[in-house]
């Protein structure tokens, strides 16, 4: 078995490299970046970043004690690089290289505890799960391999729903809040055992393309807590050091749960589950439903209606998205009719909101250059004639909410610098007018105007989110309640009343608070939960989304039918699991009493830091290619994601004979710079020669055929430079990349020179490549529409030969087909080539499916493809594949060939063929050995008319998007 898995190391080493050496992004090069060094922590920032990295410092240092106790281990030390400029919301641990990052700007979507602080917490359990692996490591496979052995380790023998599942319970065991005690994370799974009963586990933990499967944080939140509980905090220790220390055993995870608690991971998933889904069904016994009018059309595929809107007293305005359709806003009558509005851009969450008939958001838009860096930009749609307008704020905005008089917007804002305001700008003419900030910079959730100078929202402070008035004129705040809640959101203010959704007994239910008296009433409880209601003005009906199995419905309540409760006659909900985990923790973080003197900071140069060699393998990696040989490779990846390097030795087996390489990439500028360079030893092992003799008069009387190795020297210089322009804006997505490359081949000391060309070829490659391309649902095979355009010239204008020139236009176009996720996709291509020698470029045009390519000077090419999704079969084998959804490709192409025919080296003719195929590709999306990232797998079916013959081909990808 040992053997099996050495045979297998280099597979899995090409397969990791993609998903492992992975960069997140890069900030913007004007950033000047400091560094602050303590115990444990290496934090590098902005500049003007200096106060909160102060804080953020001595956060971690506090954490570090106790966010490794349940494991027994404390890691060494590590950097955190802090993305303050982008629009995401988001942290990550990564192994090669070793480092931390996180996204310092808050979303409105997280618990009651400050963002850094939830970083803190989650993102250094990670930093102690990957330690501790790396620890308990055999020094031989460090040895080898550098980081990327550790990384290699973690992530193929632990799952998923452990990794993000235990940092959950850790984020919740630490706090007085988590996703641990947050209802909306935790329903989900609760209502799909109710109504439909548990998945299996491969279908639970690998998704699915027919129905919607809850998350692996969700998933690991109840397999991690639940099996804590059960057999003590001990256990994942156990599983920890089995895994680290046995990393050539089949399935140390599996092995060690078998060990320890009699279980392997499928049985230990079934009985967790098996436990929950009786104990949900009980309570779901005692809920009393009451009689329902459900106002959205039903559904075959799982569906979301939020953000809710009375336009009239017979019309809703709903954002709505599927897994089969890219989301949109709709307009849906009582009789459950509906109409499609407008499609939008990414919305961020929470950030929806309604005034008669307008229509607000927040929208995502990426930067030009920086993939670490961007802007939200508010959306204003008019219902009456469906025009689009946009305001700009000075600052990261959500959340919006349109006055009364529709002339001004009231946000929630982020600098980069971390500083938290509720602004208010002209709608008009995009001025800001005024602008609030507490002295303690809490944030904000879930503005709604009071009247013309109030606002009410949500705020978030140390003892959990409560309700605050904010005077714009006085610049005074005032917290209108005490007690904690929950979770508080979907603020809807009617005349002196707050009505909201509360967590407070433990599901999503809507609430009223009383600004006058200070009463809170309990309207209506949902038997999962609820979100976004929406009011209709004089009369007693709300509109709420509704969570079911199936998704997200609108219903309509009529207060008239319901009885309040008084919030001081309803039982707080509980916890107990996650009470009982943080039991076995040494106690919850007090941050407010955290170490508030000052580090010492310095500089960080980030020229300085350029190479940092974190790994290294006895094999010739090429990942891009998905590409290993013998050989020797060692990577550099400095720790802002700007340069990477890649040097080696490769040998190649086929020619018995090798390289050296080096490839450099600066992404560090406005332009990424690409360097390669190639030098070493070619090879013909098997080059024919026939030799003629000759008589007096010049007749071949005989010939002589022998097989010879022929041997040269080749040395290979590249250097490319292009932009990547982001110009994706609402429903597409928009790319630009002009690009501008220099490719020099020098070969030489021939070991049959009057064969083999001794000299060197130099060509300049000029390219534009543009796409926008619609955004697709889950379900889609292809996008129901777009293009991509893609024109690139070389020639030769210096070197020892001239090789001509290449001109080649593409173009591809995306449709829809027939039925709902099938896609049509049409390929066109012309090629010109030149050349006044017998060297020339190679083909760069698409040839049909099954041919092999030629010399040509023109070429014409098509394509079309009409792709669909047949079945979702949901197949498992015993753990080795799990098959989710199987597609099916028809497709017919045809090429148009010109040429010269060569005797010597002189032109003798001329060809001009078609050629052409028709076939179909047959493919699975697939999980193998239940590995996270699903594999598209299949074969092609091609028919060759001009050849009347039939050539299979196997298929297969891997989406490492899916990390």
């Amino acid at each position: 078995m040992k053997k099996l898995l050495l045979f297998l190391l280099p597979v899995f080493l090409v397969t990791f490299s993609k998903a492992q050496y992975f960069q997140t992004g890069q900030d913007p090069a004007s950033i000047k970046w400091r560094q602050i060094n303590t115990a444990n922590f290496q934090l590098i920032y902005p500049d003007y970043y200096e106060d909160k990295a102060q804080k953020l410092a001595a956060i971690m240092e506090a954490v570090y004690p106790k966010i490794g106790t349940t494991l027994h281990h404390k890691p060494k030390k590590i950097s955190i690089i802090l993305h303050t400029q982008t629009v995401k919301s988001n942290g990550l641990v990564a192994w090669a290289p070793k480092r931390m990052e996180f996204y310092t700007i808050p979303n409105q979507g997280i618990y009651a505890q400050e963002w850094i602080e939830q970083l803190a917490i989650h993102e250094s359990r990670h930093v102690v799960q990957i330690d501790k692996v790396n620890s308990e490591l055999p020094k031989i496979v460090k040895a080898i391999l550098g980081e990327q052995g550790t990384a290699l380790v973690f992530g193929a023998y632990l799952p998923w729903w452990f990794i993000e599942g235990d940092a959950v319970v850790t984020e919740t065991a630490f706090s007085n809040s988590g996703r641990g005690r947050f209802p909306s994370f935790l329903v989900e799974h609760r209502a799909l055992a109710v109504e439909k009963g548990n998945y299996k586990y491969d279908k639970a933990y690998n998704s699915s393309y027919k129905n919607y499967v809850p998350n692996h944080y969700q998933l690991g939140y109840y397999l991690v807590g639940s099996s804590r509980e059960r057999y003590g905090p001990d256990l994942w220790n156990s599983v920890l050091n089995n895994v680290g220390s046995r990393p050539f055993s089949l399935a140390p995870f599996n092995k060690a749960l078998k060990e320890n608690i009699g279980l392997t991971k499928v049985q230990l998933y079934n009985s967790v589950f098996d436990s929950l889904k009786t104990a949900w069904e009980k309570e779901d016994k005692n809920y009393k439903q009451e009689k329902l009018k459900i106002i959205s059309p039903k559904k075959k595929v799982y569906t979301n209606y939020r953000y809710n809107h009375w336009l009239n007293d017979s019309t809703i305005i709903s954002y709505k998205t599927a897994l089969n359709r890219i989301p949109s806003f709709v307009r849906i009558n009582l009789k459950g009719d509906e109409q499609k509005i407008h499609q939008p851009g990414t919305i961020f969450d929470e950030s929806v909101n309604y005034r008669d008939d307008w229509v607000a958001w927040s929208e995502q838009v990426p930067d030009l250059r920086w993939e670490h860096s961007g802007q939200s930009i508010i959306r204003l749609l008019n219902l009456t004639d469906n025009k689009v307008y946009s305001l700009n704020t000075e600052f990261t905005a959500l959340t919006p909410s349109i006055s009364a008089d529709k002339t001004k917007i009231v946000v929630v804002e982020s600098d980069f610098s971390s500083n938290f305001f509720l602004s208010v700008y002209e709608i008009s003419t995009g001025k800001l007018t005024s602008r609030f900030k507490t002295d303690a910079d809490n944030y904000f959730f879930s503005p709604e105007w009071l009247n013309n100078n109030e606002i009410v929202a949500v705020i978030l402070t140390k003892s959990g989110k409560h309700f605050c008035k904010v005077n714009l004129k006085t610049s005074k705040i005032e917290i209108l309640n005490e007690d904690d809640l929950g979770e508080i959101k979907n603020l809807k203010v009617i005349n002196d009343e707050i009505y909201f959704v509360s967590s407070y007994t433990g599901k999503d239910a809507l609430y009223v608070f009383n600004l006058i008296d200070k009463t809170i009433l309990q309207i209506y409880e949902p038997r999962f939960g609820l979100e976004s209601p929406a009011f209709y003005k004089g009369s007693d009906k709300f509109i709420v989304s509704d969570l079911t199995s199936d998704g997200l419905r609108l219903i309509e309540l009529d207060l008239k039918n319901f009885k309040t409760k008084e919030i001081e006659n309803i039982s707080k909900k509980e916890y107990s699991l996650a009470d009982k985990l943080t039991e076995q923790e040494p106690g919850i973080f007090d941050f407010s009493v955290i170490d508030s003197s000052s580090y010492q900071s310095k500089k960080y140069n980030k020229y300085a830091h350029i190479f940092n060699f974190h790994s290294w393998a006895p094999l010739s990696i090429d990942a891009d290619n998905y590409e290993f040989s013998p050989g020797v490779s060692f990577l550099s990846q400095n720790k802002l994601g700007t340069a990477s390097l890649n040097v080696g030795y490769e040998w190649k087996t086929d020619e018995k004979a090798g390289d050296f390489f080096a490839k450099y990439s600066f992404k560090g500028w406005y332009p990424i710079i690409d360097l390669e360079v190639n030098t070493g030893k070619r090879a013909y092992n098997n080059y024919t020669i026939i030799d003629n003799i000759q008589d007096r008069n010049g007749h071949i009387i005989s010939s002589d055929t022998t097989q010879k190795r022929i041997t040269w020297n080749e040395t290979d210089l590249g250097a490319d430079v292009r932009i990547p322009f982001n110009l994706t804006r609402g429903k597409f997505t928009r790319y630009l990349q002009p690009e501008i490359r220099y490719d020099y081949k020098l070969y030489s000391n021939s070991s049959e020179p009057d064969i083999l060309y001794n000299g060197n070829y130099q060509s300049f490659t000029y390219r534009l490549y543009f796409q926008q391309i619609l955004k697709r649902s889950y379900q889609d095979v292809y996008p129901n529409f777009g293009f991509v355009n893609d024109f690139m010239y070389r020639h030769s204008p210096t070197g020892d030969t001239d090789i001509g020139n290449l001109t080649l236009e593409q173009l591809y176009l995306y449709l829809p087909g027939i039925l709902a996720n099938h896609g049509i996709r049409i390929y066109s291509g012309v090629q010109d080539k030149n050349s006044s020698t017998g060297h020339t470029f190679s083909e760069a045009i698409r040839y049909p499916r099954g041919w092999g390519k030629a010399n040509t000077t023109r070429a014409y090419s098509f394509a079309f493809d009409y792709k669909l999704p047949l079945f979702y079969p949901e197949w498992n084998v015993g753990g080795l594949i799990y098959l989710q959804r199987v597609k099916a490709s028809l497709f017919t192409d045809y090429a148009k060939l010109q040429g010269n025919l060569y005797k010597n080296g002189e032109i003798v003719g001329t060809f001009n063929e078609g050629i052409s195929s028709l076939g179909m590709e047959l493919t699975g999306d697939s999980n193998f050995l239940r590995f996270y990232s699903p594999v598209e797998i299949g074969f092609r079916a091609s028919y060759l008319p001009e050849k009347k013959d039939v050539y299979f081909d196997f298929l297969i990808s891997v989406d490492f998007n899916s990390f």
